[in-house]
């Protein structure tokens, strides 16, 4: 039980109005300082914009403390590097290796319809949310200028949907590699112009209606796997 929860004894009972009396402040905590969190998180976001418009070799430390108006000093009280802040930027907004949860669970029930379309509404409810879009934008923009900074969260992305195409696919054959790929290259290339690049007209396509012209686009590739 912790000193909180404590009963309130004779001696307890007596220290109280002692330590009033005195004016003794209760202690603190072993936790972070008022003011620490909400610092961090300030330049988590700040990073975060940063990293999902210049890079990460366009982004500088300097430039995060500014963006975030602190001390540069803090930055580094913080995180040791810009690697170290950069994995934490991410990762403070969606986990790479859970994409796919979501699908996986609905699997049991809804069997092998729509799997196409399943797949591709998963995948892209992350890019059309305002909350974890940045952080995937960070990551593939980074991949294109800095794949060796990006490579932890793409291995990350690649094995949750290689994971994600196995368990919705009929059992492996000879055609699987060249389905996995061929879907996979679909979606990221769909989402590199339309949330990366922002090119046009896609990236201000209606959602339904792109998905109206991606969905059949990816299920020709489950019907041409053999029936289980």
């Amino acid at each position: 039980m912790s000193k909180g929860a404590e009963s309130p004894g004779p001696n307890n009972a007596a220290a109280r109005p002692v330590a009033a009396a005195r004016g003794r402040r209760p202690s603190r905590g072993s936790g972070r300082r008022p003011g620490q969190s909400s610092t961090r998180t300030q330049i988590l976001t700040a990073a975060l914009e940063l990293f999902a418009t210049k890079g990460y070799s366009g982004t500088t430390m300097r430039g995060i403390a500014q963006q975030a108006q602190v001390d540069p000093a803090l930055i580094h009280h913080f995180f040791n590097n810009k690697d170290g802040l950069f994995q934490d930027a991410v990762s403070s907004r969606i986990d790479l290796s859970t994409l796919f949860d979501s699908l996986m669970d609905e699997e049991a029930e809804a069997g092998l319809n729509n799997r196409g379309e399943r797949i591709a509404r998963t995948f892209l409810s992350f890019w059309e949310d305002e909350s974890t879009r940045p952080a995937l934008v960070a990551v593939y923009r980074t991949i294109l200028l800095d794949e060796a900074a990006a490579k932890a969260f793409r291995d990350q992305i690649e094995a949750a949907f290689a994971s994600c195409l196995g368990r919705t696919a009929p059992e492996e054959t000879e055609r699987t590699p060249a389905f996995t790929s061929l879907v996979s290259a679909q979606l990221a290339g769909l989402v590199m112009l339309r949330y990366v690049l922002a090119v046009e007209p896609l990236a201000s396509l209606d959602f339904e209606d792109l998905m109206e012209w991606l969905v059949p686009a990816i299920e020709v590739h489950f019907d041409r796997l053999p029936p289980e």
